[in-house]
């Protein structure tokens, strides 16, 4: 696949990651079991992981600057009463966790994808897949 074709794949499954990440990251933080936010971040470190294992750190940044430009996107376009990003309040009535669980996800996002970016070159390599007898070389 030529590099341009991969980078448009980073590109892509970071808008996707970023958009899925943060419609899922607030689940179960009412009840105090952010599985959402683990679930979240997961995501998006297996998918950093697979755009680095695509084209190295440039995958990576493409990735990391479209899956925030998602997550930018969806809490820029919060009303007053609906917002699915909240970037932290103080209230008696929710838990710590729920009160900056917005800024977990926007934080956690980037600083996975960079520890995904510093990791051993050696972590991300997929070896050539090899060919079986019966395949053609075409």
């Amino acid at each position: 696949m030529p590099m341009w074709a991969r980078l448009f794949v980073c590109v892509l499954s970071g808008f996707i990651v970023g958009l899925v990440g943060s419609a899922a990251h607030r689940m179960g933080v009412p009840w105090n079991i952010p599985y959402g936010l683990v679930l979240s971040l997961l995501l998006v470190g297996i998918s950093a992981w697979s755009a680095r294992a695509r084209c190295d750190g440039l995958g990576v940044g493409f990735h990391l600057i479209a899956s925030g430009a998602a997550a930018m996107l969806i809490a820029s376009h919060a009303s007053n009463s609906r917002a699915l990003i909240i970037f932290g309040y103080t209230s008696d009535a929710y838990s710590p966790i729920m009160q900056k669980a917005g800024i977990i996800w926007l934080l956690g996002m980037v600083a996975v994808q960079v520890l995904v970016l510093v990791m051993p070159r050696q972590w991300c390599h997929v070896p050539p897949r090899e060919r079986y007898p019966h395949e053609s070389t075409h």
